[in-house]
Formats: C-alpha cells, structure tokens, sequence
C-alpha cells in the first residue's frame, strides 16, 4: 500500500488542484513589485473571500480595533498579508477533500483550525522560544491534512480502517503504519511538499506533529508551537474526532515557558473563543 501511496501522490491526475486564487494570491505576495491595492483587487474577485477577510479584520482575535473596518484594503493592512494568506487556505482547503468515507469533516475542520489558532497564541505566550505566529497558524492549520488526503486517496480502505480503530487507545500515526506502511503526518507531508507553495518549515511540522514536545529542541519553535496545540486541542475536547489515543499534556513543559495552569486555561478558553468567532465568519 506505502507504494501505491507514493504513486498517487506523484501523479498529478490523483490531485484535487489547489484553488486558482490560493496561487495568484501566493505570487502576488511574493512579488516585491506588488501593492496592497494590487492584492485588494485580485481578492475582490472572490467576493465571498474578500467579505470573510474584512469580517475577521474586525474580530479581536484576528486584530480587530476600535474603528470598524469596511474595506478590502484596510482589511489587508490590519490583518497583515501573511495572514490574509493563511486565512485563504483556512477557507479554501477544505473544500479540495469533501469525497472520502467514516470521516466527519466538520469535527476534523473545527480540530486543524483549533489547533491553528492555538499555536498562533503560543507563539506569543512562550517567552523561551521565538516563532512566527503565521507560520504557527498554517502549520497548525495542516498538522492533519495526511488524514484527509488518505481519505481522499483511498476512501474505502481508509474508511474501513477508521471504522476498525474506534476506541483504540493507540497512536494513529501508529496504526496507519501498520495498516498502510506510513502514517499521515508522512504522506501529509510528502504531499504539500511536492504540490502546495508553502514554506519548508510547515511541510516539517506537519510532519514531525506526533512527537512529544522532549523529543525536540528550540531549533524548532514552530514544530513544539503545533505539537503543543495539538496536544492541548486533544486535551480540552477539541479532538478531531478519529482517534482515541491521548498524549498527556504538558505542563512541565508549559511552565518551562512561563505558562502556569491558570495561564492555560485561559489559553484554551480564548482559543475557544476566537474559534467560534472564526467559524462563524469562514463556515457559515
């Protein structure tokens, strides 16, 4: 099965293309010639993007201020352009993967958006290690995109498998190997790498996200940001609904970070927050 995986992934007729505006928008921002105004104008040719961007300019958790903001390009400025990136791809990715079998896509999306802003706020909380928040965010975003591409890929055997390991307590990543020959932080990984422009660091965190925040070092902020978050989603019932398994928490870590107890729960309960914010705008 690992090779026929292989195969699927190199063959570009296997591949639900990305969204058109996900890779103009991907070279404008690179282009150093171009403008906010430039950005604006591609944006508005998708105006369900354009009026969910300016939405969430307005949030507090995505930057909103006092003064209610009703343009594409202020929108823009407030939320940055790395981030009016990112939050593209929370709104476009899931549609590429609805086809597929026993996976419930709403729970899974909720869990990678969870974990996204999750990470995005231990970026700023950790005083010990150095992140982009943005890239947090995208990686949090993605740590699970291997499950939805196995799904995709092999709806039938993938969902048969789902169905076996219910109630489980075993790592997922685990019985995929055992079940597949690889696991979906591997083909999640080997996947964007080959076939999305996003940076080298997320194609690592998504592929590293199951190990325990020990087994790295500060070499890799935005990696232990997402294994964090992930865990903590896990933790406080923001699981992506597939797997059984739970890896303890990590308060000692945390508290190596200047996080207390009472510092997480307050974490979780504005992630909750800003998640239902989001949700509101970018799913409804």
């Amino acid at each position: 099965m690992r090779e026929k995986l292989l195969k699927l992934i190199e063959e570009k007729e296997n591949i639900p293309p990305l969204p058109d505006i996900l890779l103009r928008l991907e070279a404008k921002i690179e282009d150093p010639k171009s403008n906010i105004s430039d950005i604006a104008i591609l944006i508005e040719t998708e105006p369900i993007l354009s009026g969910r961007l300016i939405k969430l300019s307005n949030s507090v958790f995505f930057g909103g201020g006092r003064e209610e903001i009703e343009n594409l390009s202020s929108a823009i400025l407030r939320l940055g352009l790395k981030m009016v990136l990112d939050l593209a791809y929370t709104l476009e990715i899931p549609k590429m993967f609805m086809k597929g079998k026993g996976l419930n896509q709403k729970k899974f999306w909720e869990h990678s958006l969870a974990v996204a802003i999750l990470a995005r706020l231990l970026s700023r909380k950790c005083k010990n290690l150095v992140a982009e928040a943005d890239l947090c965010y995208l990686s949090g975003l993605m740590h699970d995109i291997g499950i939805v591409i196995f799904n995709f890929f092999i709806p039938d055997e993938y969902g048969a498998f789902l169905q076996d390991i219910k109630g489980v307590e075993e790592p997922l990543e685990k019985l995929e190997m055992e079940r597949f020959g690889m696991s979906h932080p591997e083909l999640g990984s080997l996947f964007i790498k080959k076939w999305w422009p996003v940076p080298d660091e997320v194609v690592f965190a998504v592929g590293k996200h199951y190990l325990g925040v020990f087994d790295q070092g500060k070499d890799n902020p935005t990696l232990l940001m997402v294994i964090m978050a992930n865990i903590m989603a896990n933790n406080f019932d923001l699981e992506n609904g597939i797997s059984s398994f739970l890896q303890p928490n990590s308060e000692q870590f945390l508290a190596g970070q200047g996080l207390s107890p009472a510092d997480i729960q307050e974490l979780i309960e504005e992630a909750r927050e800003s998640l239902y914010l989001a949700k509101e705008v970018l799913y409804s």
